[in-house]
């Protein structure tokens, strides 16, 4: 007797998707939401999310779980397991690099079309000529926390979203410039920090989530991401 698999081809997913990402802090903020029958655009939003353009080999969403066993005397087996410790981080690599794909790597940092403030002042002779953009690196103690909006192909065709309200950047950093056909691309790894009322998805019993992902079945169209 032979048995055959009863899968759900619709539910294999292929693509990369597209990355936006956002100061989380920055007013009135919110993720996209519905606009007849589809995602609103993040880019065109009221208070707008950027994208952050090419990836290496897309985007990787990692949860770490750490579970401690509850032992007695009389059970040779746990008794109980309870999560102790968890991580979730999503990886990936920027294929471009661009000074404000720079600053997505460094975690922060000012650019020149920033607001130059008092931590930033530029000593004498680094004030360059109209066409010069420059980059500066965040302090040691200072980084920048984003909201970021994870696009990309559901099951059946469907748009599928990662709404993350609170990540950081925290891997390290290396950019490699070397002969052809190899390109210069930035690693990031964000970790997901607890939302609070800034900007959240919701919470239970006083404790925000830290992500939710929403399939949008209005859109049947396969493989229209990327």
């Amino acid at each position: 007797m032979s048995f055959n698999t009863t899968g759900t081809i619709s539910e294999v997913l292929i693509g990369t998707g597209v990355l936006y990402y956002a100061d989380r802090t920055t007013s009135s903020l919110v993720f996209p939401a519905d606009n007849s029958g589809a995602w609103e655009n993040p880019t065109t939003l009221a208070v707008p999310f950027s994208e952050v353009g090419y990836s290496e080999d897309g985007w990787t969403l990692e949860v770490d779980k750490t579970f401690e066993d509850v032992m007695v005397a009389e059970e040779v087996d746990p008794i109980k397991t309870l999560k102790s410790a968890q991580e979730v981080r999503l990886t990936g690599e920027l294929s471009q690099a661009g000074i404000d794909k720079l600053q997505i790597a460094m975690g922060g940092g000012v650019k020149a079309e920033d607001t130059i403030t008092a931590t930033t002042t530029q000593t004498s002779g680094d004030d360059f000529d109209t066409g010069y953009d420059s980059y500066i690196p965040p302090l040691s103690d200072t980084f920048t926390e984003y909201a970021m909006v994870l696009h990309t192909d559901g099951p059946a065709g469907a748009d599928r979203q990662f709404h993350i309200p609170r990540a950081v950047n925290v891997g390290s950093f290396a950019m490699s410039h070397q002969k052809a056909p190899a390109k210069v691309s930035l690693a990031t790894e964000f970790k997901l920090l607890v939302p609070d009322s800034t900007l959240n998805v919701g919470s239970s019993g006083g404790a925000y989530y830290l992500f939710r992902v929403i399939d949008n079945t209005n859109d049947t169209d396969e493989l229209d991401i990327n």
